[in-house]
């Protein structure tokens, strides 16, 4: 299995790729250095299809060569992470309702 170092710059080249084709596009590097990334529930304010976060994962780990362990892995990191959501901001308030 590759090290925790090489799965985590796995799951920060999906977050990458995640938010730039999020709605609204943000640089996650960017996130990140301002701070925005370290507010509670940020990842709410960027929405991303969850076929197309699906599209990316799989990609990535096909590129990468990811064991089924290490796939495993990453996608519980992305997804528990600070992935953006695949529900519209404006159905946030009807599932808290």
């Amino acid at each position: 299995m590759r090290s925790d170092k090489y799965l985590w710059e796995v799951c920060m080249k999906m977050y990458r790729e995640m938010y730039r084709k999020a709605d609204p596009p943000a640089d996650f590097d960017k996130l990140m250095e301002t701070g925005e990334a370290r507010k509670e529930n940020f990842f709410r304010n960027y929405y991303l299809p969850q076929d197309q976060y699906e599209e990316i994962y799989d990609r990535i780990c096909k590129e990468h060569k990811l064991t089924k362990r290490e796939k495993h892995k990453v996608a519980f990191t992305v997804h528990l992470g600070a992935s953006p959501t695949s529900v519209r901001p404006s159905e946030w308030d009807e599932e808290e309702n």
